[in-house]
């Protein structure tokens, strides 16, 4: 896979397939594209780009406050570089949600959508809990462990150290200052409402079957929001389902897309 930067400063790996429609991945919050290694492998024949967000990974960082215009501008800026017209856009958690707000202004663009592990009109209580992590955050302590716990199962991290590691030091080596104003955007994401008016395109969305944050509820709850939509509930998956769960999700994307 080759990896540039567009002149804006957002790294982006792709491989190019000709005459096939590229398929673009986005992270989520205080990740990098890197968390997309299993994908990267599987569509290794396929026309896809992953890239980092602003403040994340390898691209641009240093801003102080984030919005979803802020998210769409950065992946108009990349299509525009890649000299794209129409793709599909996945995204996971923070991810989805810009999908789904870039989708809102530019449903002209999108061919198939694929959102994963959405929240979807969060209850007062989840909004508290989330909000007591980000106040956690703000004061500068850690919260790696307690999302990588809340991310997979207990059993699938006992018997894959490497992987609890390899997201461990993702989390870690991350600029608190810059991971901030995202995970800010993502606490407070329910008061940005989405138009859903113009999502004709074919949607998948999917989430893990244990997850507490993105749960099966809220899928389906956006689902009877979003014509033409397909709901996948992961068996005994949680958040990084798309990780854990590998293959299903590989195999759910590929028939979807193709």
């Amino acid at each position: 896979m080759d990896s540039f930067f567009d002149k804006n400063l957002t790294y982006f790996e792709n491989y190019l397939i000709p005459d096939d429609i590229p398929t673009i991945f986005i992270h989520g919050v205080g990740l990098d594209s890197s968390m997309w290694d299993p994908q990267k492998s599987y569509f290794k024949n396929k026309n896809v780009i992953f890239y980092d967000l602003i403040n994340h990974g390898k691209s641009k960082k240093g801003f102080k406050q984030l919005t979803f215009d802020d998210f769409n501008n950065q992946l108009i800026q990349l299509i525009k570089h890649l000299d794209i017209k129409k793709f599909n856009l996945i995204g996971f958690s923070l991810g989805s949600l810009i999908a789904q707000h870039f989708t809102s202004e530019y449903s002209e663009k999108i061919n198939k959508l694929i959102i994963i592990a959405s929240v979807y009109k969060r209850t007062e209580r989840q909004k508290t809990k989330v909000k007591n992590r980000y106040r956690i955050a703000l004061k500068g302590k850690s919260i790696t462990v307690d999302s990588i716990k809340r991310w997979f199962n207990p059993e699938y991290l006992k018997i894959n150290p490497d992987v609890y590691s390899f997201f461990y030091n993702i989390l870690e080596r991350k600029n608190v200052d810059d991971f901030l104003p995202a995970y800010k955007l993502f606490i407070e994401s329910d008061d940005y409402a989405i138009d859903f008016s113009n999502f004709h395109m074919p949607t998948l969305i999917m989430t893990g079957e244990n997850e507490i944050g993105s749960t099966p509820e809220m899928s389906k709850m956006l689902g009877k929001q979003i014509h033409n939509s397909k709901i996948n509930i992961i068996p005994k998956a949680k958040h990084l389902a798309s990780f854990e769960k590998a293959d299903l999700v590989n195999i759910e994307i590929s028939n979807f897309i193709s």
